[in-house]
C-alpha cells in the first residue's frame, strides 16, 4: 500500500507538471466513460432494474400469432385451455382493458383501468399497500361491485386518507367499494388506474365471444421451467385446439414473451436491438478514446526515456516501472471517469428526451434514466477498464528500455524516428480510423433508414388535425342506435364551430397507441388459396365525413355519406392494399367483402370507394396492411363500448382553445359524459419513429465524435511523427528537397495510416451492417452510397489532419534543423 500510495503521488505531480497533456487525456477518456455510463443508465432502466412485480423474469405474457407471427390478444379459449393444462405454470390470470367514466364529482372523468381475474394480481406478485386483493368469490358473475385503486388515484381523489378503504367510487353510474390500493409505481395493465373483477362464466358464453382475441394473459413459470420450453408446450397445445375448432382457429398458434419486454410495448424486441447496436457503438467509442489516449501516453513516454532508463540503472524493476506507468494511466483514467459521470449526469435528460420506450405500464419506473448503484458501478469498472488498456502498451514499451548508455544513443533524432514506438503509435491509428468507419457506416445506414420512413407517405394529412377521446359511457349508451345519434348531435355541432373544416368520429385514429380493431376479411368469390391463410384488415368503424376529415386520397367510387346509415345498403371503403390482397388482377369497386369473426360472417359490404393506402397501425408501420371503413351506424359487429371513440377535427387555426369548446359542446348535450385526452394528430405521429430516431440521432452522434477522435489521433501522430523527424527533413530540404516533396512525404505516410484502417474499418463494417438489417427500412446493409460517403469523409478528415503537421514540416529551416544534430 505504501508503494500505491509513493505511486499516486508521484503520478499525480507528473500530471500537473504536463496540465495541457493532463487536459486532452481527461476529456477524451470523459467523453468515452461518459457516453457509456448514459447508455447503461438506460439499458439498467429498462432491461436490469427491479420492477414492483415479484420475481419478474419468471413471468411471462401470452399472445395469439396470426399465421404464426402477427401478435393479437388472448381469448377467453386460450386461457382456459392453457390454465388448467399446461404444466410449465404456477399460476395465470388475464385482464381486460377497460375505460371507466367516474361521475358524481364536480367534473366527471375518464379513468384507464382493467377487469381482472382474481389470479391476475396475485400471478404478478403484488401486494397492497392498503387493504387486500379481490376474493375469489368476488370474481363471479353477479359478484359484489368492488375495486382496487392506484396509489395516485388514492392520493388525487382521496387525499391518501387511511380510511379510504370501504368507501365508494361512482363507476359508470354504479358505486364500487374499495377493497384496496396498490404500490406506488404500479399500473399494469394498460396503465391503469382503477382494477375491478372480470366476474365472467367463460363457459356460458357464446363461442364467438370466447374464441374474440381482446384480453392478456400472464403467467408465472414453474421453478426450473425454461421460457423456451413453456413456448413450445402452449404451440402444442395451441395445435390442439386448431384441431378442435377448426373453422376458427386455423392458421393460429400461440407464444410467449417475457412480460418486462411486452410492458416496454417491444413484442417485437426492435427497442432492445437499437439497445444492443447503441450498447456496440458506446462501445466503440470507448476504444477509440482508449487509443487516443495510449496514442498521447506513449509519445508522453518518449520524453521520459531518459528518466526510465535512470531509474532502470539505478536497480528498478521491469515490473516496477510498469506498475508505476500503470498507475499514472489509471489516475488518469479515474479522473477521465469523473468526468464522464458529470457528463452523464448532463445528458440523461437529452437522453429521456429521445426514449425510444413507450411503455404500456409501469412507465415511471422504466423510464427513470437516474444514475444509480448498479451505474456508477458500471462507470467504475469501465474506468478502471480504461485505464488498464490504454496505459498497458505505453507502459510496456516505455518500461522495457534497456538502459541509459543505449537510450543516449537513440538521442539522435534519425535513430529515433525509425524505432518501434512510430509503428505502436501507426497501429493505433489504424485501429482509430477503422473503428471509426465502422461507427459511420452504422450510423449513415441508420440515419439513411430514419430519412427513408420520415418520407414514407401517409395516406393522409396530418397538418390541422386535433383527436378528442370520448369515452362514451356503456350505461348511458348502451345499444348502437344511441351511440350513433349522440356522435351525431356532437358532430353536428362541432363542425358549427368557428375556424372548424371538417369534422368525424372513428373507432381508431392512424397510428394509435394501445388497442387498436382488426378483422379477419372473406371477399366474395375470391377462397383462400391457402386454408391455414388468416387475411387481417385494419377494422374502422367511422362517421359520415370522416375520411374526408382525415383528408385521405379517393382512388374510384365515393366516400361515405349520411346515406350509409341503418337499414341502408351495407357498405365499405376499402384501401388499394385491401384491393390488391382480395382481387389482386380486378378492380376492387363495386365487388363485396365481409367481416368474420370466430367462425360467423356478416353481412356482405359493398365496396364503394377505394382510397390511396393510408398508415394505420403503428405496429406495422414498415409495411403495407389492408384498411376498411365502414359506416358506424350499420354495423351488427359492434365495437367494444368500453373503447372510447375518437372525434378528428380539422381545423384552420390555432386549436389550443378547440378542448374547452368541444367539451362546451358535448356537456351541453350531455353533462356526465367526460372527454378524454386532446392532442395534436401530429404530436401523436411524432413518437411512431421514436426508436428509429433514437438510434439515428445517438449513433450519428457517437459515429460523428468518433471521426473527430479519430482525426485528432492522426493529427497528433503525424506531429509528433514531424517532430521526431526534424532532423531528417531538414537535411531532405538541405539536399534539394522541395517543399511539395516534403509535402507529399508526410501527407502519404498519413494516408498510408488512414488507408489501412479505412480498408480494415470497411470491412469490418459490412460484417456488422448484417446485424443492422432488421432495423433498416428500404436500404441495403451493403448501401454502396453509405459506403463511399465513409470513405470520402475519412479521407477528407485525414487530408486535413495530415496537411497541419506536413504543411509545418515544409516551413523547417535546414540550417536550424541541423544545427539541432
Amino acid at each position: 500500500m505504501g508503494d500505491l500510495f509513493r505511486d499516486l503521488r508521484y503520478g499525480w505531480r507528473m500530471l500537473r507538471a504536463r496540465p495541457g497533456f493532463a487536459v486532452v487525456a481527461v476529456l477524451t477518456l470523459g467523453l468515452g466513460v461518459g457516453a457509456n455510463t448514459a447508455i447503461f443508465s438506460a439499458v439498467n432502466a429498462l432491461l436490469l432494474r427491479p420492477l414492483p412485480i415479484a420475481d419478474v423474469d419468471h413471468v411471462v405474457y401470452g399472445m395469439a400469432l396470426r399465421e404464426g407471427f402477427d401478435p393479437f390478444g388472448t381469448s377467453f379459449l386460450d386461457y382456459a385451455l392453457y390454465r388448467d393444462q399446461a404444466h410449465s405454470f404456477a399460476s395465470t390470470g388475464l385482464a381486460t382493458q377497460r375505460q371507466f367514466n367516474l361521475t358524481g364529482r364536480i367534473e366527471p372523468e375518464r379513468l384507464n383501468g382493467a377487469a381482472v381475474t382474481a389470479s391476475y394480481l396475485g400471478t404478478l406478485g403484488v401486494r397492497p399497500a392498503l387493504g387486500r386483493l379481490f376474493a375469489d368469490d368476488e370474481d363471479r358473475p353477479g359478484g359484489p361491485a368492488v375495486a382496487l385503486v392506484s396509489d395516485e388515484l388514492w392520493h388525487r381523489h382521496f387525499g391518501g386518507a387511511r380510511d379510504v378503504i370501504g368507501r365508494t367510487l361512482d363507476l359508470e353510474g354504479r358505486p364500487h367499494s374499495i377493497v384496496g390500493v396498490l404500490p406506488a409505481g404500479f399500473d399494469v395493465p394498460y396503465s391503469a388506474e382503477v382494477w375491478i373483477p372480470m366476474q365472467v362464466g367463460f363457459e356460458s358464453l357464446p363461442l364467438a365471444d370466447r374464441a374474440a382475441t381482446g384480453h392478456e394473459l400472464v403467467a408465472r413459470l414453474k421453478a426450473g421451467v425454461r421460457l423456451q420450453d413453456a413456448d413450445a408446450e402452449l404451440k402444442t397445445l395451441a395445435r390442439r385446439l386448431e384441431q378442435e375448432h377448426p373453422q376458427i382457429r386455423r392458421g393460429w398458434s400461440y407464444g410467449i414473451v417475457p412480460l418486462r419486454q411486452q410492458l416496454l410495448a417491444d413484442i417485437d424486441g426492435r427497442a432492445k436491438r437499437s439497445l444492443g447496436v447503441l450498447t456496440v457503438a458506446v462501445g466503440f467509442l470507448l476504444l477509440i478514446c482508449c487509443a487516443n489516449v495510449a496514442s498521447l501516453l506513449l509519445a508522453r513516454g518518449v520524453a521520459r526515456e531518459g528518466e526510465i532508463a535512470i531509474r532502470r540503472s539505478l536497480g528498478a524493476a521491469q515490473g516496477r516501472l510498469v506498475r508505476q506507468l500503470l498507475t499514472e494511466s489509471l489516475l488518469l483514467a479515474l479522473l477521465g471517469g469523473a468526468a464522464g459521470v458529470l457528463l452523464a449526469y448532463w445528458a440523461r435528460p437529452l437522453l429521456a428526451a429521445l426514449n425510444p420506450i413507450q411503455a404500456s405500464a409501469l412507465g415511471s419506473v422504466l423510464t427513470d434514466f437516474r444514475i444509480d448503484g448498479r451505474v456508477l458501478a458500471f462507470s467504475l469498472a469501465v474506468t478502471v477498464l480504461t485505464g488498464a488498456v490504454s496505459g498497458m502498451i505505453p507502459a510496456l514499451k516505455i518500461a522495457r528500455s534497456t538502459g541509459l548508455i543505449s537510450v543516449l544513443r537513440q538521442r539522435d533524432q534519425r535513430a529515433a524516428s525509425g524505432g518501434g514506438g512510430r509503428r505502436v503509435l501507426a497501429a493505433l491509428v489504424v485501429a482509430e480510423v477503422a473503428i471509426a468507419a465502422a461507427l459511420l457506416v452504422g450510423g449513415g445506414l441508420l440515419v439513411r433508414s430514419f430519412q427513408r420512413l420520415q418520407d414514407v407517405d401517409l395516406g393522409f394529412r396530418a397538418d390541422g388535425l386535433v383527436m378528442i377521446e370520448l369515452p362514451l359511457s356503456p350505461v348511458r349508451y348502451p345499444t348502437l342506435p344511441k351511440r350513433a345519434r349522440f356522435i351525431e348531435e356532437v358532430l353536428s355541432r362541432v363542425r358549427a364551430l368557428p375556424r372548424v373544416v371538417a369534422a368525424g368520429a372513428t373507432t381508431n385514429v392512424p397510428m394509435q397507441r394501445g388497442t387498436t380493431l382488426d378483422s379477419i376479411f372473406e371477399a366474395e368469390g375470391r377462397p383462400r388459396t391457402d386454408p391455414s391463410q388468416v387475411p387481417i384488415t385494419a377494422h374502422r368503424l367511422v362517421s359520415p365525413g370522416y375520411p374526408a376529415a382525415l383528408g385521405v386520397k379517393l382512388v374510384a367510387g365515393r366516400l361515405l355519406d349520411d346515406g350509409d346509415r341503418e337499414g341502408s345498403l351495407p357498405v365499405a371503403v376499402v384501401s388499394e392494399e385491401l384491393g390488391r390482397q382480395a382481387w389482386p388482377s380486378e378492380d376492387a369497386l363495386g365487388k363485396r367483402v365481409r367481416r368474420v369473426r370466430a367462425g360467423e360472417r356478416g353481412p356482405w359490404m359493398t365496396v364503394v370507394g377505394v382510397v390511396r393506402d393510408v398508415k394505420e397501425d403503428r405496429f406495422n408501420f414498415r409495411v403495407r396492411r389492408p384498411v376498411w371503413y365502414l359506416p358506424y351506424a350499420q354495423q351488427t359487429f359492434a365495437p367494444p363500448v368500453t373503447l372510447p371513440l375518437e372525434l378528428v377535427v380539422r381545423t384552420n387555426g390555432d386549436p389550443g382553445g378547440l378542448a374547452a369548446a368541444v367539451r362546451t359542446v358535448v356537456r351541453a348535450i350531455d353533462a356526465e359524459q367526460p372527454i378524454g385526452a386532446v392532442m395534436p394528430l401530429r404530436e401523436q405521429l411524432a413518437d411512431v419513429l421514436i426508436a428509429d430516431r433514437f438510434s439515428a440521432v445517438l449513433i450519428a452522434t457517437l459515429a460523428a465524435a468518433g471521426l473527430l477522435l479519430a482525426a485528432l489521433g492522426l493529427y497528433g501522430v503525424m506531429a509528433y511523427t514531424v517532430g521526431q523527424r526534424t532532423g531528417e527533413i531538414g537535411l531532405r530540404m538541405a539536399l534539394g528537397a522541395r517543399p511539395s516533396d516534403v509535402l507529399r512525404l508526410v501527407v502519404g505516410q498519413g494516408f498510408g495510416f488512414v488507408a489501412a484502417g479505412l480498408l480494415l474499418g470497411i470491412a469490418g463494417a459490412w460484417i456488422l451492417s448484417r446485424l443492422l438489417s432488421s432495423a433498416l427500412y428500404e436500404v441495403s446493409p451493403s448501401d454502396p452510397a453509405t459506403f463511399g460517403a465513409v470513405a470520402a469523409v475519412l479521407a477528407a478528415s485525414a487530408l486535413v489532419a495530415c496537411w497541419l503537421p506536413a504543411r509545418r514540416a515544409t516551413r523547417i529551416d535546414p540550417m536550424a534543423a541541423l544545427r539541432c544534430e
